[in-house]
Parts: structure tokens; sequence; C-alpha cells
């Protein structure tokens, strides 16, 4: 089903039935203003009898009449912004597949249905700037809601909206000039967020989020870290929609999101209560592993596809290329279903309910509401000394694979401090900056050799497997490669790590 997305920039006003329209065409940026246009909206509003979707802001709707009639879902992306995406009419007892995908994280597999019908009598007016350019709409709404969730209600009012006629939303200036000057025409700034808002009245929801921080001292050490999860959280059912929808490298983002939020809770563990965090670790860690299988065998192939590719004709022998292909596209197909099984499992979304509840109503501890420079150099500088003690380890170990899962636990200590340091980069500034920076240039150098590690596993198998003597040559020369590489990517390491092991946080 083709789907469409814009950038949706608006305002709204309060209006009495017998206020008078403001003079449109006195504002300043105005040249002119078109001829009224005027439509009925027929709009059903779809949530969970929980109005999960408007505890996050969400709105899914579909609508007739007016030129923009069918399915929408408006996804918030700031002050006065939201993504807004459209679907075709189809039909009102199916919300597209396309739509369900993106919200199916924040619904958690609880039923979606209508919770309100609303008909708006509607006047739009175009606002032209002076070289005829289309500024804005402003529409004048008539507005009856029939709400179905709790006991059964209706009402009416009106209301006006200005909305910036670009599809990126990206003249703010604009939006706040027209804004400012309805405002000084006697429009009054409406508090409500939406119709569904209104419609809904007592029985709509606070915002997930809202007032977390003000449990706490401003600096005390749990609210950077309580903020950078918080953004996490977000970029986490921003990726889960992605891999619903098949993005390219949506699974990677999402297990790099998965990753921080996990490394983050080990880092500053010591701020929470041990159960709920130990809980959510091991649960993260399960996750991870799943989107990881599809990930390493995304990794694994195109390396080897490389490489092939690299070596001279004369040193194939046999089909090599599609038996590759093949092979990894089966792999990576069973992968796929068990990350889709996941992702759609009670599992999943208990371990998204918990997340979000430890942001909401941290069970914090008494170290968690100490001074955060303090506290958190102790921490950051915890996490560096644990990586120079890993680097100690593996320049002691034995060349083979002893080595190797060392230098894997290098990468996962530079890993650990990488992100430790990001979650306190508003309180620490440039210096956490740059130790992340030094610790992340460990990680990409080392995660290089890690693929290396991994490729090389496969290459054994597959040269030793039965039934392929001509080829198990060339899987040879493979393996030599990436021999040659992982000792390239061991030197580079050396370089780098010699700065980044000494930097530390300053109280």
């Amino acid at each position: 089903m083709a789907t469409s997305s814009t950038v949706e920039a608006e305002r709204k006003f309060d209006a009495d039935p017998s206020t008078p329209l403001p003079e449109l065409h006195t504002i300043d940026a105005v040249g002119a203003v078109g001829e009224p246009a005027s439509y009925r909206l027929e709009a059903n509003y779809f949530d969970t009898r929980h109005l999960a979707l408007a505890a996050r802001g969400i709105t899914l709707r579909r609508r007739t009449g007016g030129p923009d009639a069918g399915w929408h879902l408006k996804l918030p992306l700031g002050p006065g912004k939201r993504t807004e995406i459209h679907a075709p009419l189809g039909t009102v007892e199916t919300v597209p597949v396309e739509l369900m995908d993106r919200v199916l994280a924040y619904t958690r597999g609880h039923a979606v249905a209508a919770v309100a019908t609303l008909t708006t009598e509607r006047t739009s007016y175009a606002l032209y700037g002076h070289g005829g350019e289309r500024l804005a709409d402003f529409v004048d709404d008539y507005v009856r809601a029939h709400v179905f969730v709790g006991e059964p209600r209706e009402a009416e009012w009106r209301e006006w909206e200005v909305e910036l006629a670009a599809q990126d939303g990206t003249d703010e200036a604009l939006l706040e000039n027209l804004a400012e000057q309805l405002s000084g025409a006697g429009a009054k700034p409406s508090d409500r967020t939406s119709k569904l808002a209104t419609a809904v009245g007592d029985l709509w929801p606070e915002l997930k989020g809202n007032g977390r921080a003000d449990s706490f001292n401003e600096g005390a050490a749990v609210v950077p870290i309580l903020t950078y999860l918080q953004d996490q959280m977000a970029d986490l059912l921003l990726q889960d929609a992605h891999v619903r929808l098949g993005r390219d490298d949506s699974v990677h983002q999402m297990r790099s999101v998965i990753r921080r939020v996990r490394s983050v809770l080990h880092s500053y563990r010591t701020l929470f209560e041990p159960a709920p965090v130990k809980e959510l670790g091991r649960e993260l860690k399960s996750l991870a592993k799943t989107l990881g299988r599809y990930r390493d065998t995304e990794v694994l192939h195109a390396r080897m596809r490389k490489h092939l590719d690299e070596l001279p004709v004369n040193l194939v022998l046999g089909p090599l290329h599609d038996e590759l292909d093949q092979r990894m596209a089966v792999r990576a197909d069973t992968a796929m279903g068990a990350v889709r099984n996941r992702l759609n499992s009670p599992r999943y979304f208990r371990l998204l309910d918990e997340l979000e509840a430890l942001i909401d109503a941290p069970p914090v501890t008494p170290q968690g509401q100490e001074t955060a420079r303090k506290t958190t150099v102790k921490l950051v500088n915890k996490a560096a000394k644990r990586l120079g003690k890993r680097h100690d380890a593996a320049q002691a170990a034995a060349v083979g694979p002893q080595r190797d899962i060392a230098f894997h636990e290098v990468r996962k200590s530079a890993k650990k401090l990488r992100f430790a340091a990001a979650a306190v980069e508003s309180v620490h500034g440039k210096r956490a900056a740059k130790v992340e920076d030094r610790a992340h240039k460990i990680q990409s150098i080392l995660g290089h050799h890690q693929d290396s590690v991994m490729s090389r596993a496969e290459l054994l198998k597959l040269g030793s497997a039965p039934g392929i003597s001509s080829a198990a040559f060339t899987y040879g020369v493979l393996h030599a490669m990436e021999r040659s590489a992982a000792d390239s990517t061991e030197k580079e390491y050396l370089r780098h790590s010699k700065k980044a092991l000494k930097l530390r946080l300053k109280k």
C-alpha cells in the first residue's frame, strides 16, 4: 500500500461561535488571501482503550472529505511539529498494515479500535506571500464529537488553525510570525494538543515522561542518565517501526540502541536498585542476541562477498558467489523470522513496559541523588580503568584464539566506556565527548578485528565441508586474507590505544 509523509507545522487557537474571523490580509507577511473553500470532514480516531497512542502524542485516524481523505498517522517531531504519514482510504474496519507497523511498539499488542468520531465543518483560506507564493492555510473549524471510551459523550466547539504550506515544516520563523499576529488580532492561542484531546476531555492521558526529572534535584547524578535513557527509548521505538517495515540497516540500528541502553544501565547500575536493572539487563541481552543473529549474517555476507570479489578469477574455483549468496540468504531469512517473532511477543512488549517504567518512576539509590559531576566522574573513570585491564590481558594473551577472545573483551569494555561518557556529556562537556570519541575509535577498530574472527571461523567450516575439494583452496586463500586483515587491525589498535587508555574525566 502506497504511503507518503510530510512534516506538519501548525498552531491552534480557541474561538467562540460568534467570534469574527481575524483580518487575515492585514498580517505583514500576507500579500493576498484566497477565496474560502468549504469541506465537511468525517474522521474516525483509533487508539487502544487505555489511549496508549494519545499518551505518546500520536494520532491515528481515517478521514473522508476534503483534499486529503485517507488514513493519517501523526507522530511527534518537536514542539508544534509532527510527521504526518498518509495512506489510501481503504476501509474503516482495517488499519493499513504499514501504519500499524509504525505503532505496534506503542500499543504493545493491545487491540486498536475507534475511540471517537469527529465531524468538522471546515472553511479554509490560503495565505499567499507578496510574491504570490503560498505561505500557509488558515482554517475555521466547527467540530462535533462523539466519544466511545469511558462514558459515551458528545461535545461541540470551534477552533482555528494556521498551518504552513511547505511540507517540510522548516520555516519556524514564519509560523511564529503568523501565530503572533493572529494573537494580536484577537485570536486566543489554544492549550489543546489535538481535536481528539478536546473531545476526550478529562480522560486524556498525561504524556509519557512528563514530570520525571522534577522528582530529583537538578544536579543529581541520576538526572543525566535518565535523560539519556529517555532519548534512547524514543529511538528504540522508532527503530522498532523501521525493522517491521524492512528498512535498510534497521536491525543494526535497533541493536545499537539496545546496546547503548544495556551498557549505560550496567555502568550506572549503582544509581538504581539492583533487581529491576539486573532483570532489564538480562532481557536486553537476550533481545540483542536475537537481533545479532541477523546482523552478524549481514556483516559476514558482505565481508566474505567483498573479499571473494577481490580475488582474481583463476583463484575462484567453482560457483562460490552464488553458493555464498544462497547460503546467507537462507540464514538471513531464518534470523529475520526469529526477529519478527520476538518483536511480536508478549515478552518483548513487557520489556518495553518495564524499561519505560524504570525511566518514568526510577528506583533510585542514595548514590543516584548525589552530585552528578563527582559521582559520574568516578563511574566513567572506573569504566576507563576496566578498559586498561582488558588491554593488558590482551597484550599478554598467546597468539591465536585466546588473543582473539581477549581483544573482543577489550572491544566490549571500550563500548561500555563510550556510552558511559556519552550519557554524561551534558555534565562534563568536551572532556566527556573526547573520551567517547577515543573509546569509539577503539571499538570500531576491534569491531573489524572481530568481524575477521567470525569470517575465519565460517571459512574453516566451509573449507572442511564434504564434497567441496576444489573450493577448499579458495576458502583457504580467503582465510589467509582474513588473517592478514586481523594482524593489520591489531597494529592499528595499538597505535590508537595509547592515548585512549590514559584519558580520564576530571572532577
